[in-house]
């Protein structure tokens, strides 16, 4: 009797608890366990005990969903956080919506995940709110699938575009380089004139210019060799130190008179020197200061007046006495020269060649380098532009070429401008041939999609700056409130993954304080405008920019119009 008393004491106690125990089972949904996708219910056959889906243990059926962990990998408790330590997931089935996965950590947490509640079953309600997020979802994918077939149309216009313009500047090129080798045959054979004709031109001016410069020296050893005479007061052939002290313009210290020390100097450390050696040694620096009897008398005595001057104090001569008022003059006025007086030259800057005509070298130096990249072939070894004889190419006291020279001149320039009027145009031709060979090679895409970007610049404004992204050229930033442009990169490649054609790379842009050089990434999406519509910097000198383009848009894979059915695909 005590014992049957005990057991029904057990089995009370039993049925108060199982209540409670019950709570925490996991109940089922759509006739299979909670938590489980419909693809892998097969694994789930309540006839039978439960295998682990890692092949760990095998339990009683009854064991799926009771809150204990059997299986390593958490397989037999999909619907409950038990196994959460081992990362299992929950099955929302969200029918009327798409179904997804969440942490089994999630479940009964209080917070609703799955837009059908399944996910809370012990204490928390969650409305079942998946028809009406499902009904939107499907006007907002029937919206975004009517935006990729409108821009995967555009996308082959684009491609057609692009076909067709290639095709055409492949015939351009072809064209272009039957041009450039008919050009370089022309120029070449003008070349050859040019050179032929410049050859007895150069001989005659060096004729001319050797028989001037022998005129100049024997006229320069003649004045060197008077001033000898002049400066020898013995006429004994031999110029010494007491000969060099009775000149006063050899006075270089400006002391009244001419020590021994100084006069030493002049003679080159010697006490005498005969006509030669003062004709090709000392000349050369006596000329400087040397003043010819003819040239201009002897400077007057410090303090003397020059001769012809009046004395300190009297007025000069027609000037009125003190007091005196001037008369009236019936000269005109002598206007001021406003002139300026040339600048004095340089060192080695004389007139001529050493002058004027250095002069004129750097002013065409200046041209030339202002038009170099324009006007240089990278294929020829020669320059495609040579310079019009210059106007002052010789020393301007040379005597005039004789008319031989001149005809043999005018025959030479004649050659050079036929030269260069050819030579210009086959640049012309192979910059242009570059120019498009240039934009031929550049990748387009699998289907020349992106043919109508190139050369076209996209911009986005942001709270401090505008940025420019220049399809296949250039990205740069500008402050809004004015100050230069900054480069942030110029083309690189396509750098995206998988599809190659999603992200633009633009690299060596201007370097950042004490930092890298900036570079610049454009993530391409799907749109029916070409339009920049975001930028960032995510690391530091390294900028980002989102891109909406029908270029990257493709077919879609269900050109049908998404069914209304709510049950139709619940599942993925």
């Amino acid at each position: 009797m005590h014992c049957l008393k005990n057991f029904l004491s057990v089995a009370l106690l039993c049925s108060a608890v199982l209540p409670s125990f019950s709570s925490l089972v996991a109940p089922p949904v759509n006739g299979r366990p909670r938590g489980v996708s419909r693809s892998k219910n097969v694994f789930y056959d309540s006839s039978k005990p439960f295998a682990c889906l890692d092949g760990s243990n095998t339990v009683p059926f009854e064991n799926v969903n009771d809150d204990f962990c059997d299986c390593q990998d958490g397989s037999d408790e999909p619907g409950t956080s038990a196994c959460s330590m081992v990362g299992s997931k929950f099955h929302c089935a969200n029918k009327g919506h798409k179904p997804t996965n969440i942490p089994s950590s999630r479940v009964n947490d209080g917070i609703c995940d799955c837009c059908d509640g399944t996910d809370e079953y012990s204490g928390t309600e969650c409305p079942n709110q998946c028809k009406e997020l499902g009904a939107k979802a499907r006007e907002e994918a029937q919206r975004q699938r009517e935006v990729q077939m409108q821009g995967f149309q555009m996308k082959l216009e684009y491609s057609q575009q692009g076909k067709d313009k290639t095709a055409d500047r492949q015939t351009q090129i072809a064209e272009l380089r039957t041009k450039v080798t008919e050009t370089t045959t022309e120029s070449d054979r003008l070349k050859a004139l040019k050179e032929e004709a410049e050859k007895p031109e150069g001989e005659a001016k060096d004729a001319h210019r050797q028989k001037w410069e022998a005129e100049k020296a024997e006229k320069e050893r003649g004045r060197a060799e008077e001033a000898f005479r002049n400066l020898d007061t013995d006429s004994n052939g031999i110029l010494t130190v007491v000969e060099i002290q009775a000149r006063v313009e050899f006075d270089k210290d400006s002391s009244g008179d001419v020590s021994e020390e100084e006069a030493l100097n002049w003679l080159n450390g010697t006490n005498d020197r005969d006509v030669e050696a003062f004709v090709t040694i000392l000349w050369s620096e006596i000329k400087s200061v040397y003043v010819s009897p003819t040239e201009a008398p002897p400077p007057a005595a410090e303090g003397a007046p020059a001769e012809g001057a009046p004395a300190e104090g009297a007025p000069a001569e027609g000037a009125p006495a003190e007091g005196e008022e001037a008369p009236p003059s019936d000269a005109p006025p002598v206007e001021e020269d406003s002139t300026p007086p040339p600048p004095p030259s340089k060192e080695g800057e004389g007139e001529g060649e050493g002058g004027e005509q250095k002069w004129r070298d750097e002013e065409y130096d200046d041209y030339h380098d202002d038009d170099e990249e324009d006007d240089m072939d990278g294929e020829r070894g020669d320059a495609p532009y040579e310079p019009p004889p210059r106007v002052h190419d010789t020393d301007p006291d040379m005597p005039e070429y004789d008319e031989a020279t001149k005809a043999l001149i005018a025959e030479a320039d004649k050659a050079r401008s036929a030269f260069n009027d050819a030579d210009k145009v086959r640049g012309d031709h192979q910059r242009e041939l570059d120019d498009l060979q240039k934009l031929v090679d550049t990748d387009l895409g699998k289907e020349q999609e992106f043919f109508p970007l190139q050369g076209h610049c996209y911009e986005f404004t942001d709270r401090e700056y505008t940025y420019k992204m220049c399809a296949f050229d250039r990205v740069s930033q500008q402050p809004k409130n004015g100050g230069s442009e900054t480069s942030l990169g110029r083309w690189g490649q396509w750098t995206g993954s998988p599809n190659k054609y999603s992200t633009m790379k633009y690299e060596n842009g201007e370097s950042c304080w004490n930092g890298p050089q900036r570079s610049a990434t454009i993530k391409l999406s799907c749109g029916t405008t070409n339009e920049l519509r975001s930028a960032s910097e995510p690391n530091r000198c390294e900028y980002e920019f989102q891109f909406t383009t029908p270029a990257v848009c493709s077919e879609p894979r269900d050109k049908r119009a998404p069914s209304d059915d709510p049950d139709a695909h619940d599942e993925l």
